[in-house]
């Protein structure tokens, strides 16, 4: 055969392999991208799922009619001991004010170096300051360290406007946030403590009425949330600080309209003092 004839069948047969060859490199490609985004959506609606489903599973004995914590014998300070406190800045101020035992050094308020946390879908991987170490630990592996008898929750103050209109958000994350407290300290009980009013319009976007009337909506769920599970209640805290007009009274305004004054956290420990836990609810 001529030679030049053979390589240029060579070369004919050469480049269809080299096709050939590409073509199948950029399909494996092609296929495994299309593969990684699959299982990333996959993933993440099953971890949705699975979150819904302990809830939805979760065997429960009490009615959202039920679950707010009424009134009792004063429990006394021993029984405020007994709790730890994590919410916004209005949580945070516990400490600044002294109102628990340790005072200003107290180790029962769970914070992060700002002082406030919003309920956000990052709600269960932002870490706080864990006292008794200073480590930064998530909620849930704080809690699995301190195993607190009682975890007193307060949220909705923070990105109150935007939560009015998204019921499924404030429980989706609230719910988020019980589950992983739950499968880190299984026996801790846990209070979601009603949201508190407001006076002065500060940097919202809404004047007063508006501003109180969303906080009355959030409240209003929380017994929605508590319901679903067995060691979940509500405490109205929230309602010693009203004034007629559903504002927060003027005599328990730090001065911007939101921030609290040591007799209004001495009313909320009072609150929950002769408004204690009771087993047989």
């Amino acid at each position: 055969m001529d030679p030049n004839k053979q390589y240029r069948i060579f070369a004919m047969l050469l480049t269809v392999i080299l096709v050939l060859a590409a073509v199948c490199l950029l399909l494996g490609l092609t296929l495994g991208i299309v593969k990684t985004a699959y299982t990333d959506r996959e993933t993440e609606t099953e971890s949705d799922t699975e979150t819904d489903s302990q809830t939805a599973d979760m065997p429960t004995s009490i009615t959202p009619q039920e679950v707010t914590l009424k009134e009792t014998a004063d429990a006394g300070m021993a029984y405020i001991d007994e709790m730890i406190f994590f919410g916004e800045s209005t949580t945070a101020h516990l400490r600044a004010r002294g109102v628990l035992s340790g005072g200003t050094e107290t180790q029962q308020v769970w914070s992060d170096s700002s002082g406030t946390r919003m309920l956000s879908s990052k709600i269960t991987s932002e870490t706080v300051i864990y006292p008794p170490t200073g480590e930064q630990l998530t909620v849930a592996q704080a809690c699995e360290k301190a195993k607190p008898t009682y975890l007193v929750l307060s949220f909705g103050q923070n990105g109150l406007v935007n939560f009015a209109s998204d019921k499924d958000t404030y429980i989706k994350n609230y719910k988020r946030l019980i589950d992983a407290v739950r499968n880190a300290s299984p026996d801790t009980k846990i209070i979601l403590q009603t949201v508190y009013p407001v006076c002065a319009q500060g940097n919202y976007s809404a004047d007063v009425a508006t501003l109180n009337q969303y906080i009355k909506t959030l409240n209003s769920w929380l017994p929605e949330i508590a319901a679903a599970y067995n060691n979940v209640r509500v405490a109205d805290t929230a309602s010693v600080l009203r004034d007629a007009d559903g504002k927060l009274a003027s005599s328990f305004d730090n001065g911007d309209g939101q921030h609290l004054t040591v007799s209004a956290y001495e009313e909320i420990l009072a609150y929950l003092r002769t408004h204690a836990w009771q087993e047989e609810e």
